[in-house]
């Protein structure tokens, strides 16, 4: 089978890493179960003109001034010039089917299916209106336009892949789409990198973690990832065990000033590392370190994620504190892959945690078993399976149509 994969993400290494793992993870395993793919990465990344340059002074005063007005402009008239690549590259690789991230403002994947006689499969990880309505405030909206173009996508797509339940639940109720075209495949991991090992001696000595319990985090410092929880955490912690470490990993979401403003506020600095951006291959090593990982998602009324983090903490042994909160209240068996605080129960994640410190051997226990539990269900292996299955279908579909001459959209 030839998958041909449209993605539009901005920031890959940074606040969006964890959504550019999954493709690069899972169309990895599709490659090793004998499928050739191509991947298309769409949008610039940050960087730009350097700095001090006449172009990105422009750059700059132009994006001061005019983002509230023309950045959703930009969004929907970056469709020409996706067709146009989507296009050349459909051209050249000759894929049996399309899969592409379904995106703000974007409809041209299913243009281009259309255009070259292809069934689409739209991978719809996110809700990017209900994003942009909640999170990029900052922004004037298009009014109408980006719902029905969502909504003429998803209705127009062959099959939609969620990654959690909710995010199903949301897009069959929000667009009126035919649920028996939608399934929902989570995230994963890779057991075998993240395979339990020794701590590496260099790290612990780079970061003066010998002898000392590790708390670990590994993500983005945005807010939905629960910062302000976390905070919250170790300013308790600390007075509880002094000895105690954080090792926060990650950059991006744009809280690590207030992190280290609070940090020195409270008298923490000390029993806490931020490392910043860490390469995706070099995780593995850093979650050896940790001896209990931190996942304190806030109480979200709409949480839709199926967080690869979590998935990578499992996979590595590791024992993990989380909130019992939408997929991760039916992939953590509490108590025994993992422990389920909840949402807004700042005293169950304390208690749960001074346990853990408390009784090493239940966190090493804990940990295997999390680290059974996605061998047995949540590799990418898995992942790359359940999405062949459906490629398989909605080829074989689509030829069947186009055998008896039906338009069938």
């Amino acid at each position: 089978m030839r998958i041909l994969y449209f993605n539009y993400l901005y920031d890959i290494y940074g606040a969006s890493l964890g959504s550019a793992i999954k493709p690069m993870e899972l169309f990895a395993a599709l490659r090793r179960i004998g499928h050739e793919v191509e991947m298309v990465w769409f949008k610039d990344q940050p960087g730009g003109p350097p700095a001090g340059t006449l172009k990105r002074s422009m750059r700059d005063f132009l994006k001061r001034h005019l983002a509230f007005l023309v950045h959703d402009l930009k969004l929907l008239l970056e469709n020409r010039r996706f067709a146009r690549i989507e296009a050349e590259k459909v051209a050249a690789f000759k894929p049996d089917v399309l899969i592409a991230r379904l995106d703000l403002y974007l409809y041209s994947a299913i243009k281009t299916a259309r255009k070259f006689d292809l069934p689409v499969i739209i991978e719809a990880d996110s809700p990017p209106l209900y994003e942009a309505l909640q999170f990029q405030k900052q922004y004037w909206r298009i009014p109408v336009i980006p719902r029905l173009i969502e909504r003429w996508v998803l209705r127009h797509s062959d099959f939609t892949i969620m990654q959690s339940r909710e995010l199903q639940r949301y897009f069959i109720d929000q667009h009126q789409i035919d649920p028996e075209r939608t399934a929902v495949v989570c995230n994963g991991a890779d057991v075998d990198k993240f395979a339990p090992r020794p701590a590496a001696p260099a790290l612990v000595e780079r970061f003066g973690l010998r002898g000392a319990p590790v708390l670990g985090f590994i993500g983005s410092m945005s807010a939905w990832h629960g910062i302000d929880n976390l905070l919250r955490i170790i300013q308790a912690i600390v007075v509880r065990y002094p000895q105690t470490k954080f090792l926060l990993v990650g950059s991006g979401g744009g809280q690590e000033k207030s992190i280290r403003r609070y940090l020195e506020k409270h008298g923490l600095s000390r029993n806490v590392v931020q490392t910043g951006y860490v390469a995706h291959t070099e995780i593995p090593d850093y979650l050896q370190l940790m001896d209990v990982v931190l996942a304190p998602y806030p109480n979200l009324p709409f949480f839709y994620y199926s967080p690869v983090k979590v998935f990578e903490y499992m996979a590595s042994g590791k024992a993990v504190v989380t909130t019992r909160i939408g997929q991760l209240a039916r992939i953590i068996r509490d108590g025994w892959d993992g422990v389920l605080c909840p949402p807004g129960d700042f005293d169950a994640f304390i208690s749960a945690i001074s346990g853990l410190l408390e009784d090493p051997e239940i966190a090493r226990e804990m940990g295997l078993h999390a680290r059974e539990t996605i061998i047995q269900q949540h590799t990418w292996k898995h992942k790359a399976l359940a999405y062949e299955k459906i490629c398989q279908q909605v080829i074989d579909a689509h030829r069947l149509r186009s055998a008896a001459g039906e338009d069938g959209r």
